[in-house]
């Protein structure tokens, strides 16, 4: 893991010392499909070095400082002009994505076939990467050699150029329709809807980032002129007591550019992410901790370490309160008592968080049930969806589909799963699909279709999750600006009360 971190910062360098060369440059923006002159790069280049070489004279900057600030933008600005280009280059490839959803359900639900699907598919892209991934597409299914399955390696080829879930989930029911047949109508329409919840919600996430953004820039510039008149206040003082050439002024009002540039490029990063990946997957290991916490932990042994955590300040408070230390003994018993109960404060934020990843999580395995239920039982959807389940929901269901092959009519399996959290869309989503592995195969289809309407709402409400977790990052930064004026502000006034009380001793 560590040579991997190791190649990938050594790769992150290599990229910025590769795209000063302009030619590489434009080579990469040729590669996202976009033109970019040299012409535009020179502009860019002098109208950005002009802003920068401005800012150095109002904050009276020495030539070498003004100079580094110079270098560092000149290094910085080729990786900047190029995610300006990636997130159109992304936003493109959403579109291309989400045409190709849904036109290709379209076709199937035509055709009913995937090879006659995708040949209807192509015609609605002409050229570019979607039009040469199609035909690589067909040209391997109809050459009909393959490894193990031949459309998952012909698919394949699509969603390794257009990654994501709901491409997956697409691709996987055409598969499994093929291959078993029946009516796939009630599939295709509820992947027509999700998909569309997808595209309205990834598109209202992008407006959300811009808006970030523009707020970024606005609290950038708002504190740049706040700190520009301030350091005039500062240079109109007499001579006695200016502080605008003294050494920490200069290196302090430095750091502030180098920072706010900083946060400039760590704005734009932002918008150039990518838009299909945008669901980050559950991390296994935080999962796996935070299952122990809340499920296996006795409480009588949690509280016994956390007793032993706390006894030594209690003790230590006695101490200092025996000697007349009042306030260390508060701050001791204060410590004491947060220590006596972290077994209390760790498993609420382990099962707090639990809940957070089940409320995102659930609905999508849900959804992926209702697909699986076109074809299969439930029992027998149950335990295909295991292996491409959540690491949130995996555990619960290897257990589930262990009680469902000893009591496969039994309602308890059903009730049993994610029991701890008391969740009530699990429990009434759980009885749902015990009445349909009850029900005769005249009213499942019924119940699925109640089931997929009761969904929808939890789906949208996921998404605004992911909506929520992707939008910490731009909204943390508008909070920067104001730390970094905050940062400048007191240095300045720590060199002005410096000299200030040098000169009234003297």
């Amino acid at each position: 893991m560590k040579k991997r971190r190791k190649a990938k910062e050594e790769k992150k360098e290599e990229k910025i010392w590769w795209l000063l060369n302009p030619k590489h440059l434009q080579q990469q923006i040729d590669e996202y499909g976009y033109y970019f002159s040299m012409g535009n790069y020179v502009l860019s280049l002098v109208v950005s070095l002009a802003g920068v070489f401005i800012c150095g004279t109002v904050f009276s900057l020495r030539w070498y400082l003004t100079a580094a600030v110079v270098v560092l933008w000149m290094l910085l600005l080729p990786g900047m002009i190029l995610d300006g280009y990636k997130n159109m280059y992304e936003h493109k490839k959403f579109l291309e994505a989400a045409d190709y959803m849904e036109q290709i359900l379209y076709s199937f639900k035509m055709e009913g076939k995937i090879l006659a699907a995708l040949r209807d598919t192509a015609n609605l892209f002409t050229a570019g990467r979607m039009c040469t991934v199609i035909h690589e597409t067909m040209a391997y299914i109809e050459e009909g050699i393959y490894k193990k399955d031949l459309y998952q390696e012909a698919f394949s080829k699509i969603e390794k150029q257009y990654p994501g879930r709901r491409m997956a989930a697409i691709h996987n029911f055409l598969r499994l329709i093929e291959r078993n047949g029946g009516d796939y109508s009630n599939g295709i329409h509820l992947l027509l809807e999700d998909k569309a919840l997808w595209v309205e919600n990834v598109l209202l996430l992008q407006e959300d980032k811009k808006r970030g953004r523009s707020r970024v820039i606005m609290a950038l510039v708002i504190t740049m002129v706040l700190a520009a008149v301030f350091h005039g206040v500062y240079r109109s003082m007499p001579e006695n007591y200016s502080i605008v050439n003294h050494p920490v002024t200069q290196i302090g009002t430095t750091c502030y550019l180098i920072l706010n540039i900083f946060i400039f490029r760590k704005a734009n990063r932002e918008l150039a992410g990518s838009w299909l990946e945008r669901e980050s997957t559950s991390d296994e290991k935080k999962v796996t901790y935070y299952w122990k916490v809340v499920t296996e932990e006795d409480s009588r042994t949690a509280w016994k370490k956390s007793l032993l955590w706390a006894v030594p300040f209690f003790i230590a408070a006695l101490f200092c309160q025996l000697r007349g230390y009042f306030y260390v003994t508060v701050v001791l018993i204060a410590m004491g008592i947060f220590l006596g109960n972290q077994h209390r404060i760790g498993y609420r934020i382990s099962y707090n968080w639990l809940v957070k990843e089940i409320n995102l999580r659930f609905p999508q395995w849900l959804m992926e049930m209702a697909l699986l239920l076109q074809g299969n039982n439930v029992q027998v959807a149950i335990a295909k969806s295991v292996s491409g389940a959540p690491a949130v929901l995996r555990e619960e269901l290897e257990a589930m589909v262990k009680k469902l092959k000893a009591q496969p009519e039994a309602m308890e399996p059903y009730m049993e799963f994610l029991e701890i959290f008391q969740l009530s869309y699990v429990q009434s989503a759980m009885k749902m699909l015990y009445a349909i592995s009850e029900s005769g195969t005249g009213d499942s289809q019924e119940q699925i279709q109640i089931m997929v309407r009761r969904n929808e709402k939890l789906l949208d409400q996921a998404e605004k999750i992911l909506n929520e977790r992707k939008l910490a990052g731009i909204n943390s930064i508008g909070y920067l600006p104001q730390i970094t004026i905050s940062f400048q502000m007191m240095v300045n006034m720590a060199v002005f009360m410096m000299i200030f009380l040098t000169k009234m001793s003297i």
